[in-house]
């Protein structure tokens, strides 16, 4: 959580990226290149985006399963309820929301919710560092003739890092001997005494909601969903490109949808306006994309992917009789999970 310095940093980066994006761009030439668009690879860009959130159901399935086993269709209305209220609200409130709705519908702790979220969000940054790993490779060995620009290798090796030491800490929860135990003390020594209690049982909680990194046949499983997760996605990408009559190759799709999912660590408005626009323009860029086209394909794609999971997810909200006054003010705590089955190790189908 950013805070509200946070929101405002995120605002003014999102503003000036729509300043570089539009400042030398002829309007009629966008609108133009905006009205040749092919509705029919729209509507298949869409379709295919939306199954992206079947696999995502099915992966957060896994990583809950340790905590409670839930059904897909009750789970998948939560995961579209919390990427709705990420495309509206500031510094990733929606996080906050799919924790609370669960622990409204399921019994699930917030804090073993969000645990797996975390987890969720490292093994997306992973796979997709994996998948520009392999797009390195591919044009260090000659199967990509475009030129990728040393930029994209450096940004790609200080994210590894950062996802890298990201999981290292939730390993070391699940694994170093102590370690909880010196986290408690820690928030002991330095946490104001009432606060204490609270950020114990919050730090449990966590722990809870990492106890899926015990089973290798699940951490495998993980992995391999968000690979078809991006997977997927990056065929959305490719689908809207041929929408504005591009022929560049696959690998030009792929490299624009790691650089604008890793961008979404940096701090944006709700829905990425503006940072997902500027790593379009610089993505398709690199392939010899001009600035008007990439634009117009930039600000078709991001309402794409943020209008029908908006509209679904305010109609998952509605479904389960709740505002945003109820989840953003919360009167009372979810409730506590169950015990921890016996048989956690076992890997969801």
């Amino acid at each position: 959580m950013f805070g509200k310095k946070g929101n405002l940093i995120g605002l003014i980066l999102s503003a000036v990226c729509l300043y570089l994006v539009f400042r030398k761009v002829d309007l009629h030439a966008l609108w133009a290149s905006m009205s040749a668009l092919r509705y029919g690879y729209l509507v298949g860009a869409i379709a295919v985006f939306l199954t992206t959130f079947a696999v995502r159901t099915v992966r957060w399935q896994a990583l809950l399963h340790p905590a409670k086993a839930i059904p897909f269709r009750r789970l998948s209305s939560v995961l579209f309820i919390g990427y709705m209220a990420n495309n509206i609200l500031p510094a990733r409130l929606g996080e906050f929301v799919r924790a609370y709705v669960l622990g409204r519908k399921e019994g699930v702790r917030k804090s073993t919710t969000l645990a797996t979220i975390f987890i969720e969000r490292i093994f997306d940054g992973l796979s997709l560092l994996f998948i520009l790993g392999l797009l390195i490779l591919a044009h260090k060995v000659g199967l990509i003739s475009n030129r990728l620009p040393p930029q994209l290798i450096t940004g790609g090796l200080l994210a590894s890092l950062i996802f890298l030491g990201a999981f290292g800490f939730v390993a070391a929860l699940e694994f170093v001997p102590g370690m909880e135990a010196l986290l408690g003390n820690l928030i002991r020594r330095f946490a104001p005494a009432k606060a204490a209690p609270k950020l114990e049982s919050v730090l449990s909680a966590f722990v809870g909601g990492v106890a899926c990194l015990r089973s290798l046949k699940r951490l495998i499983f993980v992995f391999a969903t968000s690979l078809v997760v991006w997977g997927i996605e990056g065929s959305t990408y490719s689908l809207m490109g041929r929408a504005f009559h591009m022929h560049q190759p696959l690998t030009a799709f792929f490299v624009t949808m790691v650089l604008v999912n890793l961008a979404a660590i940096v701090p944006s408005a709700p829905g990425q306006v503006g940072t997902f626009q500027f790593f379009c323009v610089l993505g398709l860029g690199m392939f010899g994309v001009s600035q008007v086209a990439a634009l117009s394909y930039g600000l078709v794609l991001n309402m794409a992917e943020y209008l029908p999971v908006t509209l679904l997810g305010i109609g998952f909200l509605l479904a389960e009789n709740l505002t945003f006054q109820a989840v953003l003010h919360p009167d009372e705590e979810p409730a506590e999970p169950a015990e921890l089955p016996s048989a956690a190790s076992s890997l969801v189908p």
